[in-house]
């Protein structure tokens, strides 16, 4: 018995309805699939029960009641399911040989040029690493003078002038104690 299978996305395009929805049909209806690589597929007499059924629920039904309506008035029969041989190529390899070959080509192609951007990425780092050392070089610290190399001088702390412990003598004591407890030339006020 010789069985013809269409894809479930034909199958959907056919009955101009969502895949999904028909995948959903196959379930209710329990009619039998068969996988082939990504693919599935269902008999082509299958196709006048998911007709009756789209048929229903356009007419309103729900999707349950739609299946067992469409059970009764198209019986599901059971058909010994042919698969092809393994050793027979389906024309889909034969273009997915050409595929695969194109998709080569374009990656190789992609390597080249990618072997290409990565010489002239590294030609801009080594110049870029060239003027960030002449960048450093000119920020480094000048040499130290020889006039910063010797000490320091000594620094002489200020002491308050003579002037004024010398003329406490010829003052009041009540001004001596005042000199002498508030210090008037630290307070930077001018002398008597």
């Amino acid at each position: 018995m010789n069985t013809e299978y269409v894809k479930l996305t034909e199958a959907a395009r056919k009955l101009s309805m969502h895949t999904d929805t028909l995948r959903y049909w196959v379930k209710i209806l329990g009619i039998e699939t068969i996988k082939q690589g990504r693919a599935r597929y269902l008999m082509v007499e299958k196709l006048s029960v998911l007709t009756i059924m789209a048929n229903l629920v356009a007419d309103g039904l729900s999707a349950g009641e739609a299946a067992t309506k469409a059970k009764a008035q198209a019986p599901i029969e059971v058909a010994n399911i042919i698969v092809p041989k393994a050793n027979q190529v389906p024309a889909e390899m034969d273009e997915l040989k050409v595929r695969f070959k194109s998709l080569e080509q374009v990656i190789l192609t992609m390597a080249d040029a990618f072997k290409t951007e990565v010489s002239e990425l590294r030609g801009e780092i080594s110049k870029l690493t060239e003027s960030n050392q002449k960048l450093q070089k000119q920020l480094e610290k000048p040499p130290l003078l020889i006039e910063f190399l010797s000490p320091p001088k000594p620094i002489k702390p200020w002491e308050p002038s003579a002037k004024i412990k010398s003329s406490l003598d010829n003052m009041s004591w009540f001004k001596k104690v005042w000199i002498e407890f508030f210090e008037p030339w630290k307070m930077r006020q001018e002398t008597m």
